[in-house]
Formats: structure tokens, sequence, C-alpha cells
């Protein structure tokens, strides 16, 4: 059961990975031709500066757990090398419970943000851009993130280091 859900969850992460480097790239575009258009047309392209704040924001979200499912965050270990191996096991349990924590208070926080953003229609000021595109993506990135967190942890307390099926 924990291999099928491990599998279904990677799969959306890096299906949401190829989202995250699809608005990269859409965000270097625009910006590529604002500062273009600015420098030798006089003129920028109008809405840029909240478009790519719409993007950035699903783009930050949306790489949360595929940065989670290759391990990639930064970690600053102090004291862990000098513990005894228990000891460690514990810390890093201890860790993701943590993990799980926060990443839960965010999520819930979010959740709460994306409805409200929903149920009033809130838009940006120059192009009108409705905001819940952006949160709904931004929502699901923290939601696979917490996932991935949860199925760690789940790793973690029944003694496997690497996910069952890791690439």
């Amino acid at each position: 059961m924990l291999r099928m859900i491990e599998k279904l969850v990677r799969r959306a992460v890096i299906l949401l990975g190829w989202l995250a480097a699809l608005l990269l790239v859409a965000i270097m575009a625009l910006t590529f031709v604002d500062v273009i258009g600015r420098n030798f047309f006089g003129r920028s392209v109008l809405g840029t500066v909240e478009t790519i704040s719409l993007m950035m924001g699903a783009l930050v979200f949306s790489e949360l757990a595929i940065t989670e499912m290759h391990r990639r965050h930064i970690v600053a270990e102090t004291f862990q090398g000098i513990f005894p191996k228990p000891v460690r096991r514990v810390s890093v349990i201890v860790n993701s419970l943590l993990a799980v924590g926060v990443s839960w208070l965010l999520l819930e926080q979010l959740f709460v943000k994306t409805v409200n953003v929903f149920q009033e229609g809130e838009f940006t000021m120059i192009l009108k851009l409705p905001y819940w595109p952006a949160s709904i993506v931004m929502l699901v990135g923290l939601a696979l993130f917490f996932v991935m967190l949860v199925l760690r942890l789940i790793r973690e307390l029944m003694g496997h280091e690497e996910p069952v099926d890791a690439d």
C-alpha cells in the first residue's frame, strides 16, 4: 500500500516539477521581453511585475515537493555526526515530526487563504488576473510537499532510509 501511494505521489511531484520548469522559462522569457522593450523601445510589457509575482509564488511552492523527493534541501548538521546511531535516529525522527508539524500549519493557512481568494474573486490591479489559479498551484505544491514529508516520516519510523522505489 505504501509503495503504491509513494509511486502515485512521486508521479504527481514530477508532473508539478515540469510545471515549475515551464513557469521558470515563462518568467525568464517575460523578463527578457520586458527588459528589451524598456531599453530599446522605451516601453515595458504591461503587467510584467504582477504576472511574474503570481508565477513566482506558484514556482516556489511547485518546487518544494521535488526538492524533498530528491533530498536536495540545505542541511546544516552541527552535532549529529558525533552522536551514536540510535541518538541520530531519534534526532532524525524528531526533525521529521517538526517538519511535518510546521508544514501542516502552513498548509492549513494556505488552504484558508486559497478559499478566501477564490470566494472573494481577488484579482491583480493592472491586468485583472485572478489570484486563485496561482493559489491553487501553491496549495497543490505545498500539499504534495506535506505528503512527501509524511511518507519520509513513515519510512523513518519503519527503519527504512530511502523510499521504496527511489530513482
